[in-house]
């Protein structure tokens, strides 16, 4: 008996050692396989360097905009589980989490886990009370809680538009917020199958990929997208039909 105890411990510790050790090779794996990350351009660096219309306090650029090879803007990052607890809200507060991420980019905060939760709950708390739910809310009725909640006067749901679109409100200072069709992002970091509808945000590009904060991962800062499939994957909520749903893009400008 004691030795079949014994058996069955080494086992279990044996095989603990190759999932850490997996663990450590796929994260080793992604680290070397993604392209460099851009130097961030901080919101203050964009209103330095560019004309400003000073009735709206927003970046004015000559068209036709030249973008560059790469651009990453400085976008604080949080995930929409900040104590990794996953629970059921958790599980559905990446819209959230994504209007949080841009609104603390204009306000100049960056987060701890404390207040990531803090925030994301009284987010969830408005929600309840205004719309009488928190779960998979639209592009229209994000875009609604950003204005309601924070006071954005200008918050865009836009339908018609491109990759070089995405890129250009994000080179003139303003993070763009995807609703997506969680599913068709194969992020490997999601719990399969991953999630239906999901939100996120961009913040950048590199001569490859698209740079996001994904707050669906403690992975997600900076993490990278092909473009095709992030655009593929663009869709709205459509009562939970999303991959069947309009493309749309989200933009927050600052007041």
């Amino acid at each position: 008996m004691r030795r079949k105890t014994i058996t069955i411990l080494i086992i279990i510790i044996i095989g603990c050692g190759l999932w850490f050790s997996r663990h450590r090779i796929l994260t080793v794996w992604d680290s070397w396989i993604a392209e460099p990350i851009p130097d961030v351009t901080t919101k203050d660096e964009i209103i330095k360097n560019e004309n400003i219309n000073e009735n709206t306090n927003t970046v004015v650029i000559e068209e036709p905009v030249i973008l560059p090879e790469e651009f990453n803007l400085a976008v604080p990052f949080t995930t929409q589980s900040p104590f990794a607890e996953w629970t059921e809200q958790d599980n559905e507060s990446c819209e959230e989490a994504a209007i949080l991420i841009a609104h603390y980019y204009y306000q100049d905060k960056t987060f701890t886990k404390e207040t990531a939760k803090q925030e994301l709950q009284t987010i969830v708390d408005f929600e309840m009370d205004y719309f009488g739910f928190y779960k998979d809310t639209t592009a229209e009725e994000t875009a609604e809680l950003a204005r309601e909640i924070w006071g954005y006067e200008k918050v865009e749901v836009i339908y018609d538009f491109t990759m070089e679109d995405i890129k250009t409100h994000i080179y003139q200072g303003r993070p763009v917020i995807l609703p997506t069709a969680g599913r068709m992002l194969a992020n490997p970091n999601f719990r399969a199958p991953g999630p239906l509808y999901h939100m996120l945000v961009v913040k950048g590009w590199n001569t490859e990929n698209i740079i996001t904060n994904d707050p669906g991962t403690r992975k997600g800062e900076n993490y990278q997208y092909s473009p095709d499939v992030l655009f593929e994957a663009i869709h709205d909520w459509n009562d939970g039909d999303p991959a069947n749903g309009q493309k749309a893009i989200i933009v927050i400008y600052p007041n």
